[in-house]
C-alpha cells in the first residue's frame, strides 16, 4: 500500500512528532509514505524520519488548487524517478487549509481521500466536503466521532483515536529543593483564556512557589502573556520559546503542562504529557475525552484568576497527590491511548477504503 500525508502549515509544525510517529508506524507495517507539506516547514522536518518529502507552495495554493496538485503529481513522480507516478492508495490530510489541494490531489491520483477532523470547528465544515469520491472522515477522540456522526450521518467515518508512546521507566516530578517547570501551550487567540491562566501562576508566586514559566512563542504574542507578566511583576520568571508545543525533547521535561483554552482541538502534547508523567492542568473541554479530571488531569471549569490559583495551588501544594494522579494518567494512556493501537486503526481504515467493494462501515454503538 502507498500513502501520501498532506499536512497544512501549522498542523505540520504543531504536530509533526504525531506525524512521524504515524510515519514509522505504517512503515513497520509495509506501508510506503510520502509526505506533502509547504515549502515553509519541509526543511524543518527531521530527515531521519521523513525520509521521502515532497512540498507545496502556499502562495501558489492561494492562487490554484488544481497547478500545486499537479505539481504534487510530477514530484511524487521525481522520487520515482519514472514519468508516471507508482499508484497511491490514499491521501490523509491533516489540516483544514490544506482540504482543497488533498481532494484535488486524491482526483488527479485516482486515490482514495481520508481527512482528520482533529478539532471540533472542522465538523460541520466537513459536511460541505466536495471530492470525486467521497471522504472518509477520521475522528481522532469519541467525541468528535459522536459529533460528526450527527452532523452528517451519511458520512463514512472511521474512529482512529490518537496515541503515544510511555517511556519504560517514570520520571520524578514536582522534586523537592527543585523550582517547578511549567509550560504553557495553545493557540493564544483566546486572550482572556490565557490572561487569567497567567494571573492564577503570578498569584502562585505570590505565595512563594518557587516556579518558572515556559511560553510557546506565537501563542504569548497573540495573547499579550510579555504585558501581563511585566504588569504582574513576573517577567524574570517566564521564557518565550519558539515552537515549544513541537519541541517535546524540551517540553516534556517540565513539571506541568497548562493548557489554557478550551476549543476542542486535539493536542498530542496532552498524550505525550500524561504518558511521561507530567501533570496536565487544563481549561476543561468537553470536545477532548482523554482530558477526566481527577484521573488524567486538573481541570479548570471556568476561565477565571480565581479558579487557575486554586487548582495550581492544589496541584503545587500537595505534591504526593499530585505525583498520584500523574501515575493515574499513566496507566490511562497505557491502556487507552496507545500508538500501536492508533496505528493499527488507520491501517484498517486505509484498507476498507482500498477494499475493491467496500461495504458501509458501522461504528461502535459504545462509541469507544
Amino acid at each position: 500500500m502507498r500513502v501520501v500525508i498532506l499536512a497544512d502549515e501549522f498542523f505540520a509544525a504543531r504536530e509533526r512528532v504525531l506525524l512521524s510517529r504515524l510515519e514509522v508506524g505504517l512503515a513497520d507495517e509495509g506501508v510506503r509514505v510520502i509526505h506533502a507539506v509547504p515549502e515553509t516547514v519541509a526543511s524543518h522536518l527531521p530527515g531521519e524520519v521523513f525520509s521521502t518529502v515532497v512540498s507545496y507552495s502556499t502562495r501558489t495554493l492561494m492562487m490554484s488548487k488544481s497547478l500545486p496538485a499537479k505539481r504534487l503529481v510530477q514530484a511524487i513522480a521525481k522520487v520515482d524517478r519514472a514519468e508516471q507516478p507508482a499508484p497511491v492508495d490514499v491521501v490523509h490530510v491533516f489540516g483544514g487549509a490544506s482540504w482543497s489541494l488533498a481532494s484535488e490531489l486524491a482526483s488527479d491520483l485516482g486515490a482514495a481521500l481520508a481527512v482528520e477532523i482533529w478539532r471540533s470547528g472542522l465538523i460541520s465544515r466537513a459536511r460541505g466536503l466536495k471530492a470525486e469520491i467521497p471522504p472518509v472522515l477520521f475522528a481522532p477522540d469519541p467525541t468528535i466521532e459522536k459529533a460528526l456522526l450527527a452532523e452528517s450521518p451519511g458520512a463514512s467515518v472511521r474512529l482512529c483515536k490518537w496515541g503515544v508512546h510511555v517511556p519504560s521507566t517514570e520520571r520524578a516530578v514536582l522534586k523537592p529543593g527543585r523550582a517547578v517547570a511549567v509550560m504553557i501551550v495553545g493557540t493564544g487567540r483566546n486572550t482572556r483564556a490565557f490572561v487569567s491562566a497567567i494571573e492564577g501562576l503570578a498569584a502562585m508566586i505570590r505565595e512563594d512557589a518557587d516556579l518558572h514559566i515556559f511560553c510557546d512563542a506565537l501563542a504569548a504574542r497573540r495573547s499579550g502573556v510579555w504585558a501581563t507578566a511585566r504588569r504582574l511583576g513576573i517577567l524574570e520568571r517566564v521564557s518565550l520559546i519558539e515552537e515549544l508545543e513541537g519541541r517535546r525533547d524540551m517540553l516534556l521535561h517540565g513539571d506541568i503542562l497548562v493548557l489554557p483554552e478550551a476549543l476542542g482541538e486535539q493536542r498530542s502534547i496532552a498524550l505525550d504529557a500524561m504518558g511521561h508523567g507530567m501533570i496536565v492542568v487544563a481549561a476543561a473541554d468537553p470536545m477532548v475525552s482523554a482530558l477526566i479530571d481527577g484521573r488524567t488531569a486538573r481541570l479548570v471549569s471556568q476561565p477565571e484568576t480565581g479558579e487557575w490559583a486554586s487548582v495550581l495551588r492544589t496541584v503545587i501544594g500537595q505534591r504526593d497527590a499530585s505525583r498520584d494522579l500523574a501515575a493515574r494518567a499513566i496507566e490511562f494512556v497505557r491502556q487507552e491511548r496507545r500508538a500501536t493501537d492508533h496505528i493499527r486503526s488507520v491501517l484498517s481504515a486505509y484498507e476498507w477504503m482500498t477494499r475493491e467493494a467496500a461495504i458501509p462501515f458501522e461504528p461502535p454503538t459504545s462509541g469507544g
